[in-house]
């Protein structure tokens, strides 16, 4: 016995195997048409907004430095012991600016993560809008 002729080789055949190449045919039709020339995300204020985002070039403006962390972290660190060598009876005064300082640069953290979040999601949005299901079997002529 074939494989064309068995209950497996008859649903292939007859209906898995056209419905392939309907969506082979959707697939090649989607991929002719030329792909939209740029891509308009609203209050971005920058016109390199994507190429700098997707070559990972991107700084949001509170984080335009562009120094290691690291060597910030150690002239934080060497600041701070000579402050506090000078300080004596004023610690206090300086924990209390250290908790101040570190509660902001928390809310700037949270406002990045979520700008961040909805520029991926209008980047996914807009990804989706680009490019509008094809329907038919047929690609579109120019």
């Amino acid at each position: 016995m074939n494989f064309h002729e068995t209950k497996m080789g008859h649903i292939f055949f007859n209906h898995q195997l056209p419905e392939l190449i309907k969506v082979l045919r959707e697939i090649a039709a989607a991929l002719s048409k030329p792909s939209p020339a740029t891509v308009h995300l609203t209050d971005v204020g920058e016109p390199d907004f994507l190429h700098n985002l997707f070559y990972g070039n991107y700084e949001p403006d509170i984080y335009g430095c562009v120094t290691a962390p690291s060597k910030l972290d150690q002239n934080v660190k060497e600041a701070e012991k000579a402050l506090l060598s000078v300080l004596g009876q004023s610690t206090r005064l300086f924990e209390q600016y250290q908790e101040a300082v570190c509660e902001r640069d928390n809310a700037i953290a949270e406002q990045s993560y979520c700008c961040g979040y909805r520029t991926a999601v209008q980047m996914i949005i807009s990804g989706l809008a680009a490019f509008p299901s094809q329907t038919g079997g047929v690609p579109d002529e120019q």
